[in-house]
Formats: structure tokens, sequence, C-alpha cells
């Protein structure tokens, strides 16, 4: 009895091994059914795959149709060039324009909020001096507080 509870107690074997080449399998069952998945949610809304056996059909079609061998290499490198850029060099020369496109535009969005930050601030100033206007005897002057209220009614009636 004593030997019964020894064993319970012990963990199950688990070969590595085993284990790791499961999850590998799983992992490469999820990613092909995503892909089909992928593949078949294009299909419903039209777009077409772009796949090396679609390209080859679509060269025999237009070896059938008689054109000549110069207007295929035109047609062949006008879609490569639509799809994807030729090297490395120019994909990395079209990734620099964005980055710095996007660089330019965060900084126009950051020095116009400068500008506004500037601006209000002025306004401030101005409201703040005219409303701390005193007369000779040391009260404040009604006549800036008073076009103060109004405008503000003026605001909130808009």
């Amino acid at each position: 009895m004593a030997q019964q509870q020894y064993n319970k107690s012990k963990k199950k074997f688990i070969d590595r091994r085993e284990a790791k080449s499961a999850d590998i399998k799983r992992a490469l069952t999820h990613r092909a059914r995503l892909r089909k998945n992928y593949f078949k949610l294009l299909k419903d809304e039209g777009l077409e795959e772009h796949s090396k056996d679609k390209q080859e059909s679509e060269d025999e079609s237009s070896d059938e149709e008689g054109h000549s061998e110069d207007e295929e290499t035109e047609t062949r490198e006008s879609k490569l060039a639509k799809s994807k850029p030729a090297s490395f060099a120019e994909r990395a020369a079209i990734a620099k324009q964005r980055k710095a496109e996007k660089r330019q535009e965060r900084l126009s969005k950051i020095q116009e909020k400068l500008t506004n930050v500037a601006r209000q601030e002025k306004i401030r100033e101005l409201k703040k001096k005219e409303l701390s206007q005193k007369n000779k005897r040391g009260q404040p002057v009604m006549g800036p507080r008073i076009n103060n209220l109004l405008e503000k009614i003026k605001k909130n009636n808009e």
C-alpha cells in the first residue's frame, strides 16, 4: 500500500521530443488552416490570389494570342514593377522615403500645435491685461468685464 502511494505522487514521464514534434505539427496545421481561410475570403470578395500557377497560365495564354516577345517582356516588367520593386536597394529607398514623409508630417503637426499654443497664450495674456485694468481709485474697470461676459454668452448661444 505504501508503494502505491509512492507511485501516485510521481509525475508522469513526458518525452520532450514527442511533445515538441506534436507542437510543431499543431502549429503547421494551424497555419495551413489560416492560409486556406484567407484565400477563401479573397475568393469570396472577388480578389484573386497571386500564385505562380496563375502567372504561368497567364504567360501561356499570352503566347497563344500572338503577342510579340517584346510586348510580353514589357508586360511582365510592368507587372513586377507594380507588385514589388526589383531590388533590395529600391525597397530600402521607398521605405526611407515613406519614413521621411511620416517624419515631415509629424513635425508639421507639432509645429502647428506649437503655433496654436503660442496664439492662445497671447490671447489669454491680452484678456488678462484687459480684465485687470483699474481706475484711479483702484476699482476694476467694468467695461471690459461686461464685454467678456457678452462674448461668452454669444459663444454659448451659437
